[in-house]
């Protein structure tokens, strides 16, 4: 199959910089294809180039076939359609004249609109929940209102290829989801190719996702094989953990926030689980606390925060009780601490463990937050117990960093 829009070998270049170095792509129609990277890596550039705004220095963009370059404006028009990042309107248009200018590639020069010309135009700004604004001068909605009006104009173009620069930047994320659904809706009857910014957004709208940095396609794929933590790490120099969310099977990323225990800081361990400690572990780390942690089950999100944050820890598998082998483990840890602080976790008859080895500690033990009852009674008796012999309950995270610190 010929794909709609294609780039060869494709160089750009402001002056003497070059910006795209023989980048090539090629799109199949009815995709909604995502472009990410870091800023100043070429995005807006190759959507410039691809759209004709800038001719490339080498290299060719075919559209449907044909060199772009070979396409008169309004034919062109017909085919494509762009919404830029910029949203400034010089002169004080009302939203349903900007909205009617998509419409101009579809009719004579001197042609009046027609009745199918202002329908279509109405639709497209019910579509974009703008038709409120139809009679509001342009100069006068808000900048995300604009954004809109702006995406409204293009669907009046009825484009066959859609091309968005951050099409969401402006808008709220209620917006940003509306418009994102309503574009993916547009598939496969038209192709689109959209930059973004926020890789989830991307990850959960787009079919395929690329890749660049330096003005290269570093990475092409669906958004599992191109959002990885190591391709990440390696465009944009930050530390992502990457997760498959629950609902839509696509990998959702967020920030590791990297922090480093200080060599002499106070060493901590947590007890925890049900994932009341991965704030606490964070936020030790954050103040210079030695961390450790367990038992934990491996499935646990507490463990999985004690693996992303490199704090060492006592697993076990999921669902088992906690073994002797990670008792004594445990008991290791505790005799290294400092401090001991217990996060209210729910505790049953498989970690009760957890508690009951508390009785002989010698340090500083700190709840924060109460522990859930689910072994019969025994937990809030091992913490009574624990309490008689001067483990204090502390009322937050401050609270126990003010204690631990001092």
């Amino acid at each position: 199959m010929m794909p709609v829009i294609s780039a060869e070998r494709l160089c750009v270049s402001y002056g003497d910089h070059k910006v795209l170095r023989d980048l090539s792509l090629a799109v199949e129609e009815g995709r909604f294809i995502g472009i990410l990277g870091p800023n100043g890596c070429g995005k807006t550039t190759f959507l410039r180039a691809l759209s004709r705004i800038l001719e490339p220095v080498s290299g060719v963009v075919m559209i449907e076939g044909m060199d772009v370059a070979a396409y008169d404006t309004r034919a062109l028009a017909r085919i494509l359609g762009c919404v830029r990042q910029e949203t400034d309107v010089a002169f004080p248009f009302t939203v349903r004249e900007i909205v009617l200018m998509g419409r101009h590639p579809h009719i004579g020069r001197l042609a009046p609109l027609g009745e199918a010309d202002l329908s279509i135009a109405d639709e497209a700004m019910r579509r974009t929940n703008t038709l409120h604004l139809a009679d509001k001068l342009i100069t006068e909605v808000s900048g995300g209102e604009r954004q809109r009006v702006l995406i409204a104009r293009t669907l009046a173009q009825q484009p066959k290829i859609l091309l968005l620069d951050e099409p969401t930047s402006h808008l709220d994320i209620n917006h940003q989801l509306e418009i994102l659904s309503l574009i993916q809706e547009l598939t496969p009857k038209i192709t689109v190719v959209g930059v973004f910014h926020d890789f989830n957004l991307a990850s959960y709208f787009c079919d395929r996702l690329i890749l660049m940095s330096a003005g290269q396609i570093v990475a092409a794929g669906t958004p599992a094989e191109v959002l990885t933590a190591e391709r990440i790490q390696m465009s944009f120099s930050v530390r992502m953990l990457v997760h498959t969310h629950p609902l839509t099977g696509k990998p959702y990323l967020v920030p590791a926030y990297d922090v480093a225990a200080a060599p002499g800081g106070v060493r901590v361990h947590v007890i925890s689980g049900g994932g009341s400690g991965s704030e606490l572990f964070h936020l030790l780390l954050l103040h210079g606390c030695r961390v450790t942690a367990g038992v934990l089950a491996a499935n646990d999100s507490d463990a999985a925060a004690a693996a992303a944050l490199g704090i060492e820890a006592v697993v076990e598998p999921p669902f088992a009780a906690v073994s002797d082998a990670a008792v004594e483990r445990l008991r290791g840890l505790l005799a290294a601490a400092d401090v001991v602080v217990v996060a209210g976790m729910p505790v049953g008859s498989g970690n009760l463990a957890n508690l009951s080895v508390l009785r002989d500690v010698s340090v500083p033990i700190y709840f924060v937050g109460r522990c859930g009852d689910y072994a019969g009674g025994a937990a809030d008796v091992l913490c009574a117990e624990l309490a008689g012999c001067g483990a204090v309950e502390v009322v937050s995270a401050a609270d126990l960093l003010r204690r631990i610190l001092l």
